[in-house]
């Protein structure tokens, strides 16, 4: 294997990362996360930014997601969403991708603007009870915001306000496929 510690170290240096950072009239082009604002660097290597994930784009992403969830053995599906995008046939999409993959699922639409404790415990409640085991969120902020927490708490157990904050959870979080 080839040595890359030059480059390794040239395109790692500190003076470079900040010339990244800012843009010409000196703000910051970057968010917290993505400067490592909420996460104390480990040495003077600079920041770390790391977002474990894949998306998919364009015609035949939704099948194209669907078939990479039964290829890693998922089984069956919570879909989160709101009792509108059911009501006007929008998750039919994706309910007819999912059985033409043989792939079961349970529909929790009970999601609102901006999801309470209470919306998320009952997706997490109806995750356990109906055998679950990966989460797809279907619609906008609200629909996805609960969907991760419902993730989360499925592994981690507990409220989600023991997670305010940063780092709190201890264990991955379910597969989560947002639509």
């Amino acid at each position: 294997m080839a040595d890359v510690t030059e480059i390794y170290k040239a395109v790692s240096a500190g003076d470079l990362a900040g010339d990244m950072e800012m843009d010409l009239a000196g703000h910051t082009t970057q968010g917290s996360h993505g400067v490592n604002y909420h996460h104390p660097t480990t040495g003077t290597e600079g920041s770390t930014f790391f977002m474990p994930g894949k998306s998919l784009l364009g015609e035949g992403a939704l099948v194209g997601a669907v078939k990479q969830m039964k290829a890693l053995g998922q089984k069956k599906a919570l879909v989160v969403t709101d009792a509108v995008l059911v009501k006007v046939g929008a998750v039919k999409a994706l309910t007819d991708v999912l059985e033409g993959a043989a792939l079961a699922y349970t529909i929790f639409d009970g999601c609102a603007p901006n999801p309470t404790v209470e919306q998320v415990d009952a997706g997490v409640k109806m995750l356990k009870e109906t055998g679950c085991d990966f989460v797809i969120s279907f619609g906008g902020g609200s629909p996805h915001d609960c969907a991760k927490a419902v993730s989360m708490l499925a592994t981690n157990g507990g409220s989600i306000k023991d997670y305010e904050g940063v780092d709190k959870s201890t264990k991955p979080m379910l597969p989560l496929v947002a639509v």
